[in-house]
């Protein structure tokens, strides 16, 4: 993929149907030329790896790299046939005119499933994921935005929406509309049997479901959506959305789709490759934590248990217990007893009366590191204690011969613990059972075979007890049906991966796992959302069912004494549910018989037969497979296609029908109870089309007897200012324009282009942080917004460098920092060395700048970031033989005295950060003033840099970017780290950021004659954005 820029227009077609065909017909022409160039290049592919397996060996490794080479472009382009195949089939279904105001004539885009355009030229059609196609799912006809990933957003005039019927290259019929797709068009689609709907998914996307799809995916999103409000579809086109538009961030590996059971998952899993999604993991929740439980899981001596998927499972009281958010809140109380239980708190005093550590420094580490597990914080206090004794026996007031250091080494190294944790994750389990079992929280013995929620708690003890090198996992978590799992299971997720965003996707009238399910959403959104506007989100618009159907549903659910999201139906009739009552079994077989076979010869494409569990599907499968041929439904090898399927009403979930049988719904299968309700729900809300009931004349009370005439409680929906808008979209760009104008942006592959047709917007505020601290800063006079002055760079956030200036500066000769002289005022505190004077100024105990101001000036030229503390803020100083170093509550600083190199600790010792101790800093004159501060980046540390909105974050590992705002409103570049710190560059110029080692890994800078920044501590990047905020109010 290549970009590519241009400042051409599309102009508007004509609006007559002659005009239309005319313009289909050359669209066509396009695809179909396309589609040839890739079946040309598939074929010369084919050749080349044909003639390479014919005349290399095996053992040639130059012909092997080669031939995997070209196995992989082979693979990108099968990719690109299915696109190319796609639009031709069906260029488009819709199209928006509109005006720029920042262009002299309206404009004109055709919107497809995938984008088109003549090599590679400005797109005729452009693809339905590109920023500019928001407007047409989400705005009516007048003034609207879109957003532009870190560009902010863009205001166009809409003129006008129109959408098409397009079939055999034939069009059928268009008309002009406010909304994508009228109810007439709606139903007409809806009405279809399940294959042909799917295959209109994208044209017909409603407003609400488009700001789901569009939603950052580095913010967490829980929707809570009705039955057939097209949850599991619109977290599919979420998936595709995300990588089409953060291509740099996220790849296909990075997401694990989370389902209740391995049918669903089958299903989602064939139908990604049509929305150009390959390679995500899906798995079970059961198999993701046996995952994270890593080589601690021996297939060969546990297992897992599944209770309650057939009538003799058992009760249910165990999984009540743990499944729930108290049992998961008990564990965390374990862990912390077992740890302090662990981990000697006493202070630490050598033989001669030298302190090394404080009993108040251990129990502070223990306390402010909540995320780090009980062996990493015992390595983090023998580190901290060796550096407290090679500071000691480095020798400012005493000397120790070598002898004495060894044998202080020897005593010391593992004061608080070993290196590694030789204890049993599953024997501290069993003990953890047992210390509940005391409480009278006692359940089963869990002996080698493991439920749910026991998973669950041991990935948790994993994680919290013994994990050190944390493994990479996934960056974005998508779970459907999530209203299945309890609190305990999203206690521990949320621990384990907590380096990853969520989509979150459910619906609470649907829990089936009523006692330990979710039955509202408030505990999640506590524990995901943690108060952040805009992360919950209800869809209650349903498109499945007929209205009979939906009524019918609807009856049942209000049997129920819970509180409910209600569900809104389109308004599309079909045929009458159908209530057959049979003398016995074997008529009840006979009539389930003669339902399916009338609905196969109607044309209906999928068909279910709902049972209670599995040991009655098995039954009924066992009779019916001897008359009709019946689709796999088992879930280790099932996949939902075409044809008959006897179910359990628990595989059905997240699954809809063309037609659905449920299979004697008795009063001893669904008592009238709350969970039961759910239950029948979930199977009378599977079908499509038609719905027939058969029974052996002891029909279930919530089918057979009329439902309480009441009003439901409803849940609490969002307020309107909650509700999820897509905040941000991507823009791919390949140059920078002239100011004024747009930016075009177009993305294409071989053969068959597609686009981000997105135009650079204008800035737009960050999104409010979470917690933002009170006013810490002394104003300084200005006025409003619009006295920001503009970031005179050239270069705009994200843009690449070119590698040229990446080149290491010769350091040889260029700098002498060691620090000669030293100068404490109330304020700052000066370290002076030949070449400069390094300034460290406190402005809050969390906030302390940086400065190195060359020459001997100490006095800074002023600038738009200069900051003051409000206040006295409490800091000390103090020199040693070999450092220096600052220290206030939440942060130490340390310089050395030789190289003049900084260290940065958090205040219990732990590392954060460091420059580098060859060659820390370096100012370069000239025309240009150009400054470079080098750092040593750990090589598994997760960097990024803060882009307009608060969840714009651009990764910076292994990467060069220019993270300043050329051209846009002043803002200051922020660097964050997901070790608890960030670095705020006070510069109003071009700020480069390289981290690739090759180059050097160093922060640039082009302006004032100093280097320059504010280190900010906090433990997440929530607080981090709260200081930072701070920093950017006018002043």
């Amino acid at each position: 993929m290549k970009p590519h820029t241009g400042n051409c227009f599309r102009a508007v077609p004509g609006l007559d149907r002659r005009s239309e065909e005319e313009q289909l017909a050359e669209i066509i022409g396009i695809a179909q030329e396309n589609l040839e160039k890739a079946e040309q290049y598939s074929a010369q592919l084919s050749d080349e790896l044909h003639e390479l397996m014919e005349t290399y060996g095996t053992k040639d490794k130059e012909a092997l790299a080669m031939f995997h080479n070209t196995q992989s472009q082979m693979r990108e382009n099968q990719r690109d046939l299915l696109r190319c195949r796609k639009a031709r089939i069906k260029p488009y279904f819709g199209r928006i005119d509109f005006r720029d105001p920042r262009l002299p004539q309206d404009e004109s885009y055709y919107v497809g499933r995938v984008g088109i355009s003549r090599n590679g030229s400005e797109p005729t059609v452009i693809d339905w994921r590109a920023p500019i196609a928001s407007v047409y799912y989400e705005n009516g006809l007048g003034p609207c935005t879109y957003t532009v990933k870190n560009e902010g957003s863009q205001t166009i005039e809409l003129k006008r929406k129109r959408t098409y019927e397009i079939a055999d290259d034939r069009l059928i019929d268009f008309f002009d509309s406010d909304v994508v797709a009228n109810d007439e068009l709606l139903t007409k689609y809806l009405a279809r049997n399940k294959s042909a709907v799917l295959g209109e998914i994208i044209a017909t996307i409603q407003k609400e479901q488009n700001a789901v799809i569009r939603r950052s995916p580095r913010m967490n999103l829980i929707v809570q959506g009705v039955a057939g409000s097209g949850k599991t579809t619109v977290a599919m086109h979420r998936i595709s959305y995300i990588l089409y538009n953060y291509e740099e961030d996220f790849r296909p590996e990075d997401f694990y789709i989370i389902g209740s059971n391995r049918i669903l998952l089958n299903y989602i899993t064939s139908v990604l490759p049509d929305l150009d999604v390959y390679g995500v993991s899906q798995m079970t929740m059961e198999q993701l934590f046996i995952r994270l439980l890593y080589e601690d899981w021996d297939p060969a001596l546990y297992s897992v248990r599944h209770p309650g998927r057939t009538k003799n499972a058992g009760p249910e009281d165990a999984m009540r217990i743990k499944g729930s958010y108290d049992w998961f809140h008990d564990l965390e109380r374990f862990c912390q007893d077992y740890e302090e239980a662990s981990i000697p708190v006493e202070r630490v005093m050598m033989d001669n009366g030298v302190l090394l550590i404080k009993e108040s420094t251990i129990r502070s580490c223990l306390k402010n590191n909540p995320l780090v597990s009980m062996q990493g914080k015992i390595n983090m206090l023998n580190r901290i204690l060796l550096t407290r004794l090679e500071n000691e026996t480095a020798g400012r007031q005493m000397t120790y011969p070598p002898d004495v250091k060894k044998e202080l080494l020897r005593k010391y190294r593992r004061h608080f613990g070993r290196d590694v944790w030789k204890g049993s994750i599953f024997e501290v389990y069993q003990d953890f059972l047992a210390a509940q079992a005391e409480k009278g929280k006692a359940v089963p013995p869990v002996e080698n075979a493991f439920d749910l929620y026991d998973l669950a708690a041991l990935a948790f003890l994993y994680k919290r007890i013994k994990e050190t090198d944390g493994i990479r996992e996934a960056s974005h978590v998508i779970i459907d049906e999530a209203q299945d799992f309890g609190m305990t299971a999203y206690g521990s997720l949320a621990y384990c991966l907590r380096g990853c965003t969520y989509t979150i996707m459910g619906d609470v009238s649907q829990n089936i796992h009523y006692g330990y399910g979710l039955n509202d959403w408030e505990d999640l959104k506590k524990l995901l959302l943690k108060g952040l506007p805009g992360g919950f989100g209800v869809l209650k618009k349903s498109y499945r069912n007929t209205v009979e159907i939906s009524g019918f549903a609807a009856g049942i659910l209000r049997h129920g004494s819970f509180p409910v999201y209600p569900a809104d139906p389109i308004r599309r009739h079909g045929a009458p549910v159908r209530t057959v009552s049979c003398r016995d079994e074997a008529e009840m077989l006979r009539e389930t018989a003669g339902s399916v076979r009338k609905w196969q010869a109607d044309g209906r494409e999928t068909i279910a037969v709902i049972c209670r569990d599995e040991e009655e599907a098995d039954a009924v499968k066992k009779h019916l497979g001897s008359e009709l041929l019946l689709a796999d439904t088992d879930p280790a090898t099932a996949s939902f296609t075409e044809g008959i399927m006897v179910l359990p009403v628990e595989y059905t979930k997240g699954l809809e029908f063309d037609a659905v049988l449920l299979y004697h719904p008795s009063r001893e299968n669904y008592p009238a109870e709350d969970a039961y309700v759910k239950l029948l729900y979930v199977a009378a809300t599977r079908a499509l089309h038609e719905l027939t009931i058969v029974h052996m004349g002891d029909l279930t009370d919530l089918i057979g007897k009329p439902a309480p005439e009441r009003e439901m409680e409803r849940l609490p929906e969002p307020r309107k200012e909650d509700v999820p808008a897509h905040t941000d979209s991507s823009i791919h760009t390949g140059g920078t324009s002239a100011p004024g104008t747009p930016n075009r942006a177009v993305r294409y592959e071989t053969g068959c282009a597609s686009d981000a047709a997105g135009r650079k917007a204008s800035s737009a505020a960050s999104a409010p942080s979470s917690q933002a601290p009170a006013a810490i800063y002394k104003p300084r006079p200005a006025g409003t917004p619009a006295d920001l002055p503009v970031n005179s760079s050239p270069y705009p956030f994200g843009a690449s460098p070119d590698s040229r200036i990446l080149q290491r500066k010769d350091a040889a000769g260029t700098a002498d920092l060691a620090i000669r002289d030293i100068k404490r005022t109330r304020q700052c505190f000066d370290l002076i060395s030949r070449s400069g004077i390094l300034r460290l100024t406190p402005i809050t105990d969390a906030v302390i700048r940086v400065q190195f101001l060359s020459g001997g000036s100490p006095d800074p030229s002023p600038g738009w970031w200069d900051r003051r503390p409000e206040g006295p803020v409490a800091w000390t100083a103090r020199a040693g033989k070999s450092l220096v170093e600052l220290s206030t509550d939440k942060v130490r600083i340390q310089a050395d005295r030789r190289s003049g190199a900084l260290r940065f600790f958090d205040r219990d010792g732990r590392r954060l950060l460091s420059e580098r101790t060859a060659l820390p800093r370096q100012i370069e004159s000239g025309d240009t003033i150009r400054t470079w501060e080098y750092f040593d980046w750990q090589k598994n540390e997760k960097l990024a840099a803060k882009g307009i909105l608060a969840e714009d974050l651009e990764r910076m590992n292994h990467k060069a970017r220019y993270i300043s705002f050329g051209g846009k409103r002043l803002r200051m570049p922020l660097l964050v780290s997901e070790y608890g710190y960030g670095i705020g560059i006070a510069s109003e110029g071009t700020v480069l950021c390289c981290n690739i080692p090759m180059y050097g890994t160093y922060l640039y800078t082009e302006g004032k004659r100093q280097i320059d920044y504010y280190f900010l501590c906090g433990e997440n990047y929530s607080e981090i954005l709260g200081l930072y905020q701070e920093l950017q109010k006018i002043r």
